[in-house]
């Protein structure tokens, strides 16, 4: 399952003071792409605005990119799967 790459997210979150989803929403910036996060409230507006204005490393970046391309299974349309 996923659960590899939720670690990482759940641990680089703790260290930055992050979101998990600020974490996803900036490696997707990192990675020159543009997510189109959803928000139903305010406060998840402001959450994802939170993604903004900081960058995750160099190395953050990869290890993420290594939990997703060693995922058992495709999650869906996600770039960061792609060998």
């Amino acid at each position: 399952g996923a659960q590899p790459l939720l670690n990482i997210l759940d641990v680089l979150a703790k260290d930055l003071d992050k979101s998990q989803s600020q974490i996803a929403i900036n490696w997707c910036l990192c990675k020159d792409t543009v997510p189109i996060p959803g928000a139903r409230t305010l406060q998840q507006a402001r959450e994802n605005i939170g993604a903004i204005g900081w960058k995750l490393d160099k190395n953050m970046v990869e290890e993420l990119d290594r939990a997703a391309l060693g995922l058992s299974k495709p999650m869906i349309q996600n770039v960061f799967q792609t060998k």
